[in-house]
């Protein structure tokens, strides 16, 4: 798969390929543009129209329009990324580790097909259901019904609609002598606007004796006016309203007697009296009862059978016996209720089927379970975590992953503010390994996974991500790895056979907006020495020669003589004034016999080294100048500033010189690494900056 990009940030073109079911480590420096290529790939998939967020700023605000455009050789409808956006989306929420923990662990096609069936076998109670399609809104009624009635160990809540709308009695189909007059307003079904109308305009009768409306004499009208605010709550009133019509539209399910009962109660010019709060509250019960049971069936599913539930009694249980609810025993009630205990016995007439493919599911649960446990808290353990997790069932339909510590049983909510950054990314991308199994995606991209962990911790997600059966981790899944750290490529090029014929590595590089790439093979990881002995045999200028030799004898700490010659003329000491830095201070000139000592080592490596030739040579701003501007790599452009600024190194910024320093010497220098005269491992912008103070000299 080829991946063209196109002016999107500081890329202006370059194309990187992709092997399929494999894993791609592709390696940069900072500012290569490794997350770019993550956002361009992401935005190209699922929204397009983002690409204009990639605009690079050197083209926004042109006369030109720069359009970006992502272009692949093969369609890449899904892709996975795992970088910061994903740990912040989906991860350490407050009581799970990761959204959707069920559908990641348990949900299974295996999983999923002993779903279907025992789906099947319950479809006679889902029927129900679906040929009565008023079932739901009946539902919802009683529900919204039952919450106004809102019940108390005592009796009927003070605070509840039905009670603060009867409490001094109904005063809709009462009104007081005084208001006869808005009698049609407060029958009327936009009572409740009406009424905030009225109320609005009150405030202003003590301004003026005039109606606020139309300005009509209202002195004597005042006090009949103010007192419909008095009598009439406007909240009240709305959810009053809302009882009435849900007691109204669920007339038919209650029996004739509760009916009657209920419209004398809720009719009443006075206030409730207890007995008739102790009726309201049954109703109450009867309508929570039922509803449970109702809900209970048109949920029922799969997961509705708790461990140690045998179906039968389940399915059993849930039958309602219609005459325990006297208050809801109407003609239609009875109907529905015969329908569903019906449909419950077809379903017990399968029972011994149904509990089969039920012990099934249940023993494929603990099996996946136990495995994603293990594999998860083994990794925990490989990588030094104190933490453990477990997958728990939370409710009849759901699984969650939940975080302990070793040294505790409590469960950890969320984790976030426990767990360090590390141990954040590092849970994160074992999470993540699981969502991309599920999701099953063409394409996963890890934007710098693993750079932060110290060796150890990057073996155990090495190991945890792609050293198993590959329908357990992303092994033989097609993954884009972009990364500035150069040990996974070290560990699957050059150290472990495994990964032989399962990964490919290249190093990226954006020069002037061109992004290429080249292959790293095994024979492209060296050693120092093995890099230093290469570059001795070629063709370049012996003093980018000795500048290797010198580190060669670094890395080996073998600062003998030779090394002290090196030192020396780098210096830019003349023969006579050489010092060996082995003696004292008073007393460090370096002796004739081991300054020729050192010139023989050197020219076993260097026929042709002579000491005052080459000391001319570095004297010669003009020369270095010229080797600076004709060297091939930044590498070694990078050695050859740090010998034209050797005595004025101070006066360049401190990061810079950092930068250099770190270069010429062997502060970070690792035991493999690639070859820099093939590999530009140094970044554009400080061989910029070097041009910089060149140009000035």
């Amino acid at each position: 798969m080829e991946i063209k990009i196109t002016h999107c940030n500081n890329i202006e073109t370059g194309e990187i390929k992709i092997s399929n079911n494999k894993l791609n480590i592709k390696f940069g420096i900072n500012g290569t543009g490794k997350s770019t290529i993550t956002r361009a790939i992401k935005y190209n998939t699922e929204t397009p129209e983002k690409l204009k967020e990639l605009i690079p700023f050197k083209h926004r605000g042109g006369e030109v329009e720069i359009i970006p455009k992502v272009e692949t050789s093969e369609e890449i409808e899904s892709v996975l990324i795992f970088n910061e956006e994903y740990l912040n989306q989906f991860l350490f929420k407050e009581d799970e580790l990761i959204s959707n923990s069920y559908e990641i662990f348990i949900e299974t096609p295996e999983f999923k097909n002993y779903t279907t069936q025992i789906e099947q076998l319950l479809s006679e109670i889902k029927k129900v259901f679906s040929e009565n399609v008023e079932l739901d809104k009946i539902i919802s009624d009683f529900d919204n019904l039952s919450k106004s009635f809102k019940a108390t160990q005592t009796g009927l809540s003070k605070t509840s609609a039905l009670y603060k709308g009867l409490e001094n009695g109904n005063q809709i189909e009462h009104i007081p002598e005084s208001l006869k007059g808005y009698s049609k307003l407060i029958k009327d079904k936009s009572c409740v606007s009406w009424l905030d109308w009225q109320n609005k305009g009150e405030q202003y009768l003590d301004i003026s004796d005039d109606c606020p409306y139309c300005t009509s004499p209202t002195i004597e009208k005042k006090d009949t006016i103010k007192s419909v605010s008095t009598f009439y709550n406007k909240n009240v009133i709305k959810n009053f309203n809302v009882i009435i019509e849900a007691l109204q539209n669920l007339g038919e399910y209650f029996s004739e007697s509760a009916n009657t009962t209920l419209k004398n109660i809720t009719e009443k010019q006075t206030g409730l009296e207890e007995s008739e709060m102790n009726y309201i509250v049954v109703v109450k019960q009867q309508i929570d009862d039922l509803l449970l049971k109702l809900k209970s069936l048109k949920d029922i599913s799969p997961l509705s059978f708790s461990e140690d539930e045998k179906a039968e009694e389940k399915l059993k249980g849930l039958k309602i016996n219609v005459d325990l609810f006297d208050r809801l025993k109407s003609d239609k009630t009875v109907e529905i209720i015969d329908s569903l205990n019906s449909s419950l016995d077809t379903v017990l007439e399968k029972v011994g089927v149904l509990e089969g493919e039920i012990n099934k599911q249940k023993s494929l649960v603990k099996k996946l379970i136990e495995k994603h446990r293990k594999s998860i808290n083994s990794f925990l353990t490989n990588a030094g975590y104190k933490y453990t997790v477990e997958i728990e069932n939370v409710g009849t339909s759901d699984y969650k992953l939940l975080l302990k510590h070793i040294e505790s049983t409590d469960i950890i909510s969320g984790g976030k503010q426990y767990l360090s950054f590390g141990e954040k990314n590092a849970f994160a991308l074992v999470l993540f390994m699981y969502q991309a199994l599920h999701k099953n995606p063409d394409l996963i991209v890890l934007d710098d996974p693993i750079s932060s962990f110290d060796k150890s911790k990057k073996y155990a997600i090495m190991h945890m991500l792609f050293r198993g059966k590959s329908i357990d981790c992303l092994l033989n899944k097609t993954v884009l790895m972009l990364t500035h750290d150069l040990d996974p490529v070290i560990d699957t090029v050059k150290v472990l056979k495994e990964f032989n014929n399962l990964s490919e590595s290249n190093f990226i590089c954006t020069k002037n907006g061109i992004l290429s790439e080249i292959e790293i093979k095994k024979n492209n990881i060296l050693s120092f020495a093995q890099i230093c002995k290469k570059t001795l045999n070629s063709e370049i200028d012996n003093i980018i020669k000795l500048i290797y030799l010198r580190r060669h004898y670094e890395i080996l700490d073998d600062l003998g003589n030779e090394y002290e010659v090196l030192s020396n003329l780098f210096h830019k000491r003349k023969v006579v004034e050489c010092t060996d830095h082995r003696k004292e201070i008073e007393n460090n000139l370096l002796s004739e016999e081991d300054y020729n000592s050192g010139v023989k080592n050197i020219k076993s490596y260097i026929l042709d080294f002579d000491y005052e030739v080459l000391l001319n040579s570095l004297n010669d701003i003009g020369f270095l100048k010229n080797l600076f501007l004709n060297a091939e790599n930044n590498y070694t452009k990078l050695s050859i500033f740090r010998l034209i600024y050797d005595e004025k190194l101070e006066k360049i910024p401190s990061v810079l010189r950092k930068f250099i320093n770190e270069t010429f010497h062997i502060e970070n220098e690792l035991i493999c690494q690639l070859d820099p005269s093939e590999y530009d491992i140094i970044p554009d912008f400080i061989i910029e900056d070097c041009e910089k103070y060149i140009n000035v000299m």
